[in-house]
C-alpha cells in the first residue's frame, strides 16, 4: 500500500489496530483511506482481518435500498467477528443519514460517523464527543492509498448542486465543495511520487467542479494543470462526468495530451424525453445524442462509459423503447443498468406512475441482452488492435491486467499470455480475443505506454 500526505505510521500499543472494510463507490474508499491515514499517523497499527483487530471501521453505502441492506449485513458480520473487547465503527453514507436503521439492525456498532466526521473519528474513539467541522479533507491529511502500487482514486470536490429527482446524495452530502487547483495538484504530485501511475479523478459531479471556487474555473483548466505537472507516463481517467457543461478544451485535452485518457464516463441515465424531464436531468435525448457525436468526433478513438436507469416512475412501454432505440444510437463501447429503487427523501419516491418490480425486471434484462450485444462488436472490432495496458496480478503462470480503456472495478479484465511481466508492468499488447467484458492479449514489445 502507498501513502499520499504525511502518515508517518507511528506505533503506539495504547491505540491498538484497526481494519477497514469499505462498500460502495470509489469516493467512498478515498474517504476510508483518509480516515486510516488520520488513524495510522496517531499510531494505530493496521489489521488486515476484522478477527485481529482492536476497532473494526465498516464504510457504509446509503445510496439504494440493496446497498444498505448489504452494509447492515457486513456489519452484523463485523460484528460477529469482533474479539473480546474490539470495538465496532459504522461510517459514511449510511451512517449519516439512516443510522437509525444501524442503531436498529446492529447494536454492536459503538461509534457512528457520517460523511462529514471523516477527521474527527480518531476523537471519537478516544473519547471526544465532538464531530469536527464539515469540511472536505485536503492534500495535507494524510492518507492510506489500499489500491495497489499504481493506482490511486483522487476525489477534487464533495457534495452535488444538482436536483436529480431520483438521487438522495446531495442530502447525504451536501452542497458542492470544490477543492482548489492547488490543492488537487499537490495531492497529485504526491500520489505520483509514491509511485502512483494511474489517476482516476472522482467526484459526485465532476464536470461541475470549480463552480462554488473563486473566479469559477472550469474542469478543463484543472485537468490541464494536472497533466502538465504528473510525471511523465502517467494516466489520468476522467469518471461520473455529468453529460451537461463538457467543454470543447476538456475533449481537446483527451485528443492531444498523452497523461489524459481517452475515456470518458457519462452518466446519460435515459433517452426518453418526458422520463429525463421527470428525473430533472436538464436534458433530452437529443441533446444527448448530439453530445456523444460531438465527443466522438472531437477525440479520435475515444472510449465511453455509461449508466441507465430503467423503471423510473411514468416509464411506460413507448418511453422503454425510446430509451432502446436511444443505446442503439448512441452505441456507448461500456453501459450499466440500474433498476429504479424509490429512496426516501427523493422526490421520484413520491410520482405517480411506480413501476412494478416484475416489470422493472423484464426491462432490465431486456436492456443488458441489447447493451450485451452492443459491446461485443466493439470489442470485436478491438481484435488483431495493439494497445497499451498495465499488468496488475501476476500469479504463476497467470498474467492480469487492464487495458488502457477499461476503467479499475468496473470494465473488466485483460488476461495476458506469454512473456515474462511483473505486477505495474506497462506494454503495447495485441488483443487476440475476448470474454465477456474480458479481453486475452499478447504481449508485442516494450513499447511506451
Amino acid at each position: 500500500m502507498n501513502t499520499s500526505g504525511n502518515t508517518g505510521r507511528r506505533r503506539r500499543a495504547s491505540c491498538g489496530s484497526v481494519c477497514a472494510i469499505t462498500l460502495g463507490c470509489p469516493r467512498n474508499r478515498v474517504d476510508t483511506e483518509v480516515m486510516l491515514g488520520d488513524l495510522l499517523s496517531a499510531g494505530y497499527a493496521l489489521a488486515e482481518l476484522p478477527e485481529d483487530a482492536d476497532v473494526v471501521l465498516v464504510n457504509t453505502c446509503g445510496f439504494l435500498v440493496d446497498a444498505r441492506k448489504e452494509s447492515v449485513a457486513v456489519l452484523q458480520e463485523a460484528a460477529r467477528a469482533l474479539r473480546p473487547g474490539g470495538r465496532l465503527v459504522a461510517t459514511g453514507c449510511m451512517a449519516e443519514k439512516f443510522r437509525h436503521e444501524i442503531e436498529s439492525s446492529v447494536p454492536e456498532a459503538e461509534v457512528l460517523a457520517g460523511v462529514r466526521d471523516l477527521l474527527a473519528l480518531r476523537g471519537r474513539l478516544e473519547g471526544n464527543p465532538r464531530t469536527g467541522p464539515a469540511v472536505s479533507p485536503t492534500a495535507a491529511n494524510p492518507r492510506l492509498v489500499t489500491t495497489g502500487a499504481n493506482l490511486a482514486y483522487l476525489k477534487i470536490s464533495e457534495g452535488c448542486n444538482r436536483q436529480c429527482s431520483f438521487c438522495i446524495i446531495p442530502r447525504i452530502r451536501g452542497r458542492q465543495r470544490s477543492r482548489p487547483v492547488d490543492d488537487v495538484v499537490a495531492e497529485a504530485l504526491a500520489l505520483a511520487g509514491s509511485g502512483v501511475r494511474e489517476i482516476v479523478l472522482v467526484a459526485e459531479d465532476l464536470s461541475h467542479w470549480g463552480a462554488d471556487l473563486p473566479d469559477a474555473p472550469r474542469l478543463a483548466s484543472l485537468v490541464g494543470r494536472l497533466a502538465d505537472a504528473v510525471p511523465e507516463g502517467t494516466w489520468l481517467r476522467l469518471m461520473y462526468v455529468y453529460p451537461r457543461d463538457i467543454e470543447d478544451e476538456l475533449l481537446d485535452l483527451m485528443a492531444g495530451h498523452p497523461a489524459v485518457l481517452p475515456y470518458l464516463d457519462l452518466p446519460v441515465q435515459h433517452g426518453d424525453d418526458g422520463v429525463l424531464r421527470a428525473m430533472r436531468r436538464g436534458t433530452t435525448a437529443r441533446a444527448l445524442t448530439g453530445l456523444v457525436d460531438r465527443v466522438r468526433a472531437r477525440v479520435p478513438g475515444v472510449v465511453l462509459r455509461t449508466t441507465y436507469l430503467i423503471g423510473f416512475p411514468g416509464e411506460d412501454d413507448a418511453a422503454f423503447e425510446n430509451l432502446r432505440r436511444f443505446a442503439q444510437q448512441t452505441r456507448f463501447e461500456m453501459a450499466g443498468v440500474f433498476a429504479f429503487s424509490p429512496e426516501p427523501g427523493a422526490r421520484a419516491a413520491l410520482l405517480p406512475g411506480q413501476v412494478p418490480a416484475t416489470v422493472k425486471r423484464r426491462r432490465k434484462s431486456i436492456l443488458e441482452d441489447d447493451l450485451s450485444g452492443i459491446a461485443a462488436q466493439a470489442r470485436e472490432s478491438l481484435v488483431g488492435q495493439v494497445h497499451a495496458a498495465v499488468v496488475e496480478v501476476r500469479t504463476g503462470g497467470l498474467t492480469e491486467g487492464r487495458l488502457w480503456f477499461q476503467a479499475p472495478e468496473v470494465d473488466g479484465c485483460v488476461r495476458i499470455s506469454g512473456g515474462k511481466l511483473s505486477q505495474g508492468d506497462r506494454l503495447d499488447v495485441k488483443v487476440t480475443g475476448f470474454s465477456g467484458s474480458d479481453f486475452e492479449a499478447r504481449p508485442v514489445g516494450r513499447g511506451k505506454a
